[in-house]
This record gives C-alpha cells, sequence and structure tokens, in this order.
C-alpha cells in the first residue's frame, strides 16, 4: 500500500501488502538505484523498526512491514524515460542506431543497409520512421543522424516503450503510461472498459464492487520481471532486503540463454530456468515461494505458488540424477523429461503417465537414452508415493526383467521374441491391463528355464514379480514399467546430457 508521511527527508511509504507493490518497489528501487549511479544522488531508504510509531499507517495492516520511503517529485518522467532506455538498451531501435554509428569506422554498404533499416526500413517502428522520416544514411551524416536522436531522445524511448510487445504493452494499459492514479488499475486483467465490460466485473451488477488500486508506481512493475517470453516476479516480501535479493538472483540466472555442456548447447524452457535459478539460492528452498508469471502471449497475470517441500524434493532430484532428455515426435512436438518432471513435482503429480510415454517409446525407438532413464524415473515415482516396500519390489522386478530377457535373447530369433514380449506388456500396461499383465508374466514363468537360487532350490526369475504386482494392486504398474523395461537393456552406454 501506499501512504503520504510527514517526514524530514521523503513524503511517500509504499510497502508490499500485495503483489503489485512488491513489484512496484522493486521497480522503484532498481530506478532509484540508475539515478545513484548517474547523477551521485541516493533517493530512498528503507523503513526500520525504529520508525514503527512514526506511521499510523503500520497500524492498518496489524505489524510491521518494511517498506521504502521516497519523495514523489524525484519521480519524473525524463529521470523514467532514460531509465527505461538503460534498463532494456539494445533493445530500443535507436540505440542500435546509435551502436553502429559509434562503434564502427569504415562503413561497408551491408552497414549502410542495416542503419536505414533501423531509421525507416521494414525493421524500424511507427516513431522511427516519423523521426527520420525522408532521411537516409549516406555514410557520411553520422552527424546528422546522431543530433536527431538526441534532440528526440525522450520521444523514442517512450512511444517505443509504450507499444512495444515485450515492454510496457505486455503488462499495462498503452493509454496510461506514465498518468496518475487511475479510476482502475492500468495492469493487464486488472484494467477496466466501462462502456463494455462493467457489469461483467462486477457482483450482482453492482460496479462499486469492482476494486482494482491504482497508483503512478506501477509503471515500474515491467522493470520488476525477467526478461524472458514467460516473465517471473518473486514475491518473497519478509523483507525489501530479501525481495530485491531474490529477484536480483533469479533475473541473473535467467539472463543466461543457453549453456554448453559436453559441448554441447543446452537452452531451458522459462519455467525449467526459474526452478534451476530457485534451486541455486537457499533463499528459496526454506519456505513457501509465491511467483507472479506475465505470459507474453496472455493478457493476464498468472500465480504460481511453489511449496519449499517441491523445491527440496527437486534439489534431491538434481544431487543425484541427470534426467536431461528431449525426444522430437515431429516439428511442433516434443518430450522434454526435465520439463514435466519439474511440472509434476510443482503439482505434485505422480510420473506414470510420463513413465507410460517413455515406455512406449522405448518400443518405437530403441535409444538407450530412452531405456537408461525410465529406471530412474520409477524409482523417484516410488519414492513420492511414499511406500517404503516399493523400492525391493521395484529392484526384484527390474532383475527378473533383465534375466528373463536374457534367456529369450539366448534362443534362436531370440531378439524378435523379445521383441514381442515386450510390446505385449507394453500395450498391457498402457491399457491399464493388470490380469493382461499377470498372464503374459505367467506365459514366460511357464516357458523359460528355471534358474537356481541361493538356497539351491530351482525357482522361475520373474515369479517375485508376479506375486510383487498382486500384493501391490495400486502402483503395480511401476513394478510391471521396471520389468518391462529390463527386458531389452540398452546396446550401447550414451552420454547422460543427451
Amino acid at each position: 500500500m501506499k501512504a503520504t508521511i510527514e517526514h524530514p527527508l521523503y513524503d511517500t511509504l509504499l510497502l508490499p501488502t500485495e503483489w503489485r507493490y512488491s513489484a512496484a518497489i522493486v521497480g522503484l528501487i532498481r530506478f532509484f538505484d540508475f539515478i545513484e549511479e548517474t547523477e551521485g544522488k541516493k533517493l530512498y531508504t528503507y523503513t526500520n523498526n525504529e520508525d514503527k510509531d512514526r506511521y499510523a499507517v503500520y497500524s492498518d495492516i496489524c505489524g510491521y512491514i518494511q517498506g521504502i520511503l521516497y519523495n514523489s517529485t524525484d519521480l519524473t518522467e525524463e529521470r523514467y524515460l532514460l531509465f527505461c532506455e538503460n534498463w532494456y538498451d539494445r533493445e530500443f531501435q535507436h540505440r542500435n542506431v546509435e551502436a553502429l554509428l559509434t562503434h564502427i569506422k569504415k562503413f561497408s554498404q551491408d552497414n549502410i543497409n542495416d542503419i536505414n533499416s533501423y531509421l525507416n526500413g521494414t525493421s524500424s517502428n511507427t516513431v522511427m520512421k516519423k523521426i527520420f522520416k525522408g532521411i537516409k544514411f549516406d555514410g557520411t551524416n553520422t552527424d546528422t543522424i546522431l543530433n536527431l536522436i538526441d534532440e528526440h531522445r525522450l520521444e523514442l524511448i517512450k512511444e517505443t516503450f509504450r507499444y512495444k510487445t515485450t515492454m510496457y504493452r505486455n503488462f499495462a494499459n498503452t493509454n496510461k503510461l506514465m498518468s496518475d492514479t487511475n479510476p482502475h488499475c492500468r495492469l493487464l486483467s486488472y484494467d477496466l472498459d466501462e462502456n463494455r465490460k462493467s457489469k461483467a466485473a462486477s457482483y450482482y451488477f453492482d460496479t462499486s464492487t469492482f476494486i482494482a488500486s491504482d497508483i503512478y508506481e506501477f509503471d515500474f512493475i515491467p522493470f520488476a520481471f525477467t526478461y524472458t517470453k514467460i516473465g517471473f516476479f518473486v514475491n518473497s516480501n519478509t523483507s525489501i532486503e530479501a525481495l530485491v535479493k531474490c529477484n536480483n538472483q533469479l533475473k541473473e540466472k535467467m539472463d543466461v540463454e543457453e549453456q554448453i555442456i559436453n559441448n554441447r548447447v543446452i537452452r531451458d524452457g522459462d519455467q525449467t530456468k526459474l526452478i534451476k535459478a530457485m534451486l541455486h539460492s537457499d533463499d528459496f528452498l526454506n519456505c513457501d515461494v509465491e511467483i507472479i508469471c506475465k505470459d507474453r502471449e496472455q493478457e493476464s497475470f498468472d500465480t504460481m505458488l511453489i511449496r519449499k517441500q517441491a523445491l527440496q524434493r527437486l534439489k534431491k532430484i538434481y544431487d543425484n540424477y541427470n534426467l536431461r532428455y528431449v525426444h522430437k515426435y515431429n516439428y511442433n512436438y516434443w518430450l522434454n523429461v526435465e520439463e514435466e518432471l519439474i511440472r509434476c513435482c510443482l503439482n505434485y503429480t505422480y510420473l506414470d503417465k510420463l513413465l507410460e510415454q517413455l515406455l512406449l517409446l522405448s518400443r518405437i525407438d530403441t535409444e538407450s537414452r530412452t531405456i537408461q532413464i525410465i529406471q530412474p524415473l520409477i524409482e523417484i515415482n516410488a519414492e513420492w508415493k511414499g511406500d517404503s516396500a516399493m523400492k525391493d519390489k521395484i529392484k526384484r522386478a527390474r532383475g527378473a526383467g533383465y534375466q528373463i530377457g536374457q534367456v529369450i535373447l539366448s534362443k534362436n530369433n531370440g531378439a524378435n521374441k523379445a521383441k514381442g514380449y515386450k510390446n505385449k506388456l507394453t500395450s498391457a500396461i498402457l491399457a491399464h491391463d493388470r490380469d493382461r499383465v499377470l498372464e503374459i508374466l505367467l506365459q514366460l514363468s511357464s516357458t523359460q528355464t528355471a534358474t537356481p537360487t541361493s538356497n539351491g532350490t530351482n525357482q522361475i526369475g520373474d515369479i517375485s514379480t508376479i506375486y510383487d504386482i498382486l500384493d501391490t494392486p495400486d502402483n503395480w504398474s511401476d513394478i510391471a514399467i521396471s520389468f518391462t523395461n529390463a527386458m531389452i537393456p540398452s546396446a550401447k552406454k550414451e552420454k547422460e546430457d543427451n
């Protein structure tokens, strides 16, 4: 919340009582840090416990919350726009022109074409075409172009920032940029077109029930989100220090577009990058975290609550396994095991569907990595389900499947027979037909040679798996998949990061 106060140095207090105010604070602090760096002025401070009794506003929210103090008069349009330019830098076309004109000593024809494409060509936006209408760069009029940019800099920044879909337009109503407080919040999905939507946004057709407070400081919210297709903001508002620290750490990790591991270029999806960034910081692992998401393709903000138990689970998985694997079905459809695992963990759902997909894939495409990755996923799935006896059952099933598979493979036409049995088991598992799975296992038991056990007796290798499936009516598929996957082992050891 925002309050006007009496203070010898500042006139405004902003508190992170809700995510919009928290994000505004992070954006403001980044703005103030820019001003301090460029102008040598510190324009804000944090409140502290000693301030508690000085502001009546604290009593309205039933306790002390750290906030920031500043002067509203310091939030000038010129400073705001120059901060925008600094923050997005080369995302502005005039900044690209400046970079080309100031760093190139001798202009080639390609350089000239690139500059003109920014000025008023196919790559230029509306405001660039307006400023540079009828003007072409010919390799000799550098000063003319740079002077025009300086003369119209604020207009270039404002109009580009306002309408570019990755900037202000992604977050708020473009008509309300740098406006004073409005009757309805300027943010998308909080904004209201009274002529068309007031009844839909009210309760019992009473428009006074629609509440969407608005303050000028909400224009700083875009700078609190990561600059990714899905922008993220961490609402860790236990203190201003924690709020700024967590979002700075997240920004640093999300700015890394790709990694190179074992000479392979690795590009993670936005949510995967988010989780990996959080796993690298103890600040995220010790409490539940509210993440605000803004997808550029959506006109609304989404909230994602990531519980510490889910992050701790993922931390344990990343410490013990490498589950990076992507299979391309076609141009538009990929199976990304790592992303699916993260999604299941955050939503507290099991990996049954993913395991079935991989088992089917191992039948269609006999990639070694597909077969290798199923077993650790079964172990993770069993651990999530909380059945302490499942670990031994899965291990027995894996050993039995391998043993039976080796017996079949050693016979004439063994490879085709092994594939045939694996296909039958896979079809039954995907159909969730336990009786059919047991029937196939009995066929395998009756047709294979008995093997000696440790006590000297002979026992069919997969008989214990049949009993385990009978004793586990709810989670039997994990046992069956473990057995089926082990029947035809991978032919070679592939790199774990495939």
